[in-house]
């Protein structure tokens, strides 16, 4: 019988994790209690992105996020309609952020897969609103989303650090990455190019008129200048051909440690019968945990109790 490839031991291992969520979470208490763990442990992801987008308070926003969800399902609280508001807003600001920001060779794994997380978190916030009681708008939309928002992010990061394919190498953008010079001249281009992207009038003013053309005796030094370097970025491409091999499921270290905790965490609140203190110890340890490191980690227990 065949291996089956990376991608789809992933895909099964999530159909798997999702059927236990729904099979064992009965009440939406039990749900709400899963998204706000996995909302916790993204806290550190979020967290190491913000310097690239300093016009949005990304750290404190998604910290209003999980104070908000913490008490709801901790005390009660109701998260109200001004409260989800707040959220939406929070993630239209990153994805227009993102619409400025090209995204490079160079950048983070984190700024390129945040775009899909925060599209994530708008979807749900925004099913939320239509409904009336927010606990069964919990429980009936697609909290999938939610929940899945870590391994989807850690899954996206494995693959494109051991499964990328040879054909997707940009010549110019690893030339980027490996010189400060070549760098230079793209983020001075990119901030053109944000700059006039940004603009909405109908006739453009001198201040864009001029931009377009700084933009363009940018790219034209980004393209000449770059030259200099391309022996060199043939060469990568030459190694990554000899060395590709399909991603495996062995691959997924990260990918598969998150889809353990959410399993974990299903037990946690379906069995273990936890108090509020030991849900909220629970959140706090989650907050501290880096979730794209190797390292071991052991969530604490109710009560004592092994999971």
């Amino acid at each position: 019988m065949p291996k089956l490839s990376g991608e789809k031991f992933y895909k099964n291992e999530h159909k798997k994790t999702f059927q236990m969520v729904n099979d064992q979470c009965k009440t939406a208490d039990q749900y709400a209690q899963v998204c706000a763990m996995s909302l916790s442990r993204c806290q550190l992801q979020f967290a190491a992105v913000a310097e690239f987008f300093p016009q949005v308070d990304i750290l404190p926003g998604y910290e209003r996020i999980l104070v908000d969800m913490e008490h709801f399902v901790c005390d009660g609280a109701i998260i109200t309609n001004d409260m989800l508001k707040g959220h939406i807003d929070w993630c239209m600001a990153i994805t227009k952020a993102c619409e400025y920001t090209p995204i490079t060779y160079s950048s983070s794994w984190r700024q390129m897969v945040l775009p899909n997380m925060v599209n994530s978190l708008g979807e749900s916030f925004s099913n939320w609103m239509c409904e009336e009681m927010y606990r069964g708008a919990i429980f009936y939309s697609d909290t999938k989303a939610l929940i899945d928002i870590g391994a989807d992010a850690l899954f996206a990061y494995e693959l494109s650090l051991k499964g990328v394919h040879p054909n997707e190498f940009n010549c110019y953008e690893f030339i980027r990455s490996r010189h400060p010079d070549i760098e230079e001249i793209g983020q001075k281009r990119d901030a053109l190019y944000a700059f006039i992207e940004s603009q909405e009038v109908q006739t453009e003013s001198k201040d864009v008129v001029q931009a377009r053309e700084e933009f363009e005796r940018l790219a034209q030094q980004f393209l000449s200048e770059g030259k200099k370097y391309l022996s060199e970025a043939f060469a990568e491409h030459k190694r990554l051909k000899a060395e590709y091999r399909p991603l495996v499921p062995e691959d997924l270290v990260l990918t598969m440690r998150e889809l353990e905790r959410v399993r974990a965490d299903v037990q946690f609140v379906t069995t273990a019968n936890p108090t509020k203190e030991d849900i909220q110890q629970r959140l706090q340890y989650y907050r501290t945990l880096d979730i794209a490191s190797e390292e071991t980690d052991s969530p604490p227990a109710a009560n004592g109790n092994g999971i």
